[in-house]
């Protein structure tokens, strides 16, 4: 059964949604920035507009590179600009760790072509549960070992460790850290529920201009960032449930007006 409905949409409040099992359901990236706490949106804010730009930037460059590393992946030749060479330099050190590659962006084995949409444009994984969707970057093996991935480009590193005092920087390293730690959660949550394949561990490949980290998140850690990213999924859609019955009240009130 084929269906005319679009498999990606973004709504009027900007939260990029995917078409999965008949429902539209938020991306992972979506429920972790709409759930952010109203102190961290003020400061994007502030930094975007002490930064115009720079979120387009950093995107196109995060792009490139994913597709840098997509390309390493399945064996054709790499075309990296030389804006981002920086970025791509060393990346390729932790994609050789891994002796099985299961996804790349898109599923490479034929027991998981269902994760692909009906046109084949895109892959996700979903989770009917607890209602989210999202595209992991990477789903391997390492000596066995079951491993998702993520890549991020990012000006600074990223830090497992809380910061001390007044380390601005390592301090927004940890932020970051912990939102990729909580997305890849999601994905692997979502990825054993639709194929009961279960990742032993998260790994987040990151690269800046100078130097390339590759972090490791242990099963029992994963599990924890789990657990925070179901409260934030649970609490987008309290949001999204509330957005609608205020809008509802405002269409009885006209109407009864």
């Amino acid at each position: 059964m084929t269906t005319d409905r679009p498999y990606r949409i973004q709504t009027d409040s900007g939260h990029r949604k995917y078409l999965c099992s008949g429902l539209y359901m938020p991306s992972v990236t979506t429920v972790l920035s709409a759930t952010e706490s109203e102190k961290s949106k003020a400061g994007l804010r502030t930094w975007q507009k002490n930064n115009p730009g720079a979120l387009e930037e950093a995107s196109t460059r995060g792009t490139a590179i994913h597709k840098c590393c997509e390309d390493y992946l399945r064996g054709i030749p790499v075309d990296c600009s030389d804006l981002y060479k920086g970025f791509w330099n060393g990346m390729n050190q932790y994609l050789d760790w891994f002796d099985t590659i299961h996804w790349s962006e898109r599923p490479l084995r034929k027991d998981w072509y269902h994760l692909r949409s009906e046109d084949k444009e895109v892959a996700y994984v979903w989770s009917t549960e607890h209602l989210y969707a999202g595209c992991p970057d990477l789903i391997g093996e390492i000596g066995g070992v079951k491993v998702i991935a993520d890549f991020k480009t990012s000006n600074g590193p990223y830090s497992n460790t809380f910061p001390e005092r007044g380390d601005r920087m390592g301090f927004g390293g940890f932020r970051k850290f912990q939102k990729c730690a909580q997305q890849m959660a999601a994905y692997r949550l979502a990825l054993n529920e639709r194929t009961g394949f279960l990742c032993d561990v998260g790994l987040i490949i990151v690269s800046t201009e100078e130097t390339t980290q590759g972090i490791f998140i242990d099963s029992d850690q994963m599990q924890l960032y789990e657990s925070r990213f179901l409260k934030r999924a649970k609490q987008f859609h309290e949001m999204e449930d509330n957005a609608a019955q205020s809008i509802n009240s405002s269409g009885d009130d006209e109407q009864g007006g």
